[in-house]
């Protein structure tokens, strides 16, 4: 266990992080799809997010958002950046996130929450679920599901009207209830 911070907010935090990282890797396997798995796993994905964000920990406001919708920003620029470094290098070797941090007591416990999350057998199931989804419903997937988007910018994001996109989200969350990891998305 890590040694107690001194910041109010990092002491909640492994257990708030624990919370969302379901979700926060159902995200990460809805981003690297199968191909991408070759060069960079959901799992160091989900890690780099959760370090980065313990790291400012002190930063969350409750009144500007929820937990997750603050730690989905993070998970956006990691993932932003990787893509970045991936075109930089298409051919490279594996990406492996993460570096030197200042908590390294805090690195281990969220290495250790989200091994736990991907190796549950629940976990193993939605990753072969989401890439069973076309990818307009794993789009769908992340924007409404995940990042809370409205129909009419999930609609934009995957290029139908807001009506097709309402009656689509319908059908793909009636779906998703039946995935005991993936019906946190669909609620």
């Amino acid at each position: 266990m890590a040694e107690a911070p001194d910041d109010p907010n990092q002491e909640h935090f492994a257990e708030r992080f624990a919370q969302a990282a379901p979700v926060l890797f159902a995200w990460a396997s809805c981003r690297i799809g199968r191909e991408l798995r070759q060069r960079i796993d959901p799992d160091d994905l989900v890690q780099e997010v959760g370090v980065r964000a313990c790291q400012r920990a002190g930063d969350f406001d409750p009144a500007r958002g929820t937990f997750r919708q603050w730690l989905l920003g993070f998970a956006n620029r990691v993932w932003l950046e990787t893509l970045r470094e991936l075109g930089r290098d298409p051919l490279g070797p594996r990406r492996r996130l993460g570096g030197d941090s200042r908590l390294p007591g805090m690195v281990a416990e969220i290495t250790s929450i989200s091994r736990r999350v991907v190796n549950d057998e629940s976990a193993k199931a939605c990753r072969v679920r989401i890439d069973g989804l076309d990818a307009d419903d794993r789009q769908l997937l992340v924007a409404i599901g995940i990042e809370g988007m409205t129909h009419a910018e999930a609609g934009a994001v995957v290029g139908i009207g807001e009506d097709a996109c309402r009656k689509r989200w319908q059908r793909l969350r009636e779906q998703l209830r039946g995935d005991p990891l993936l019906r946190l998305c669909a609620e």
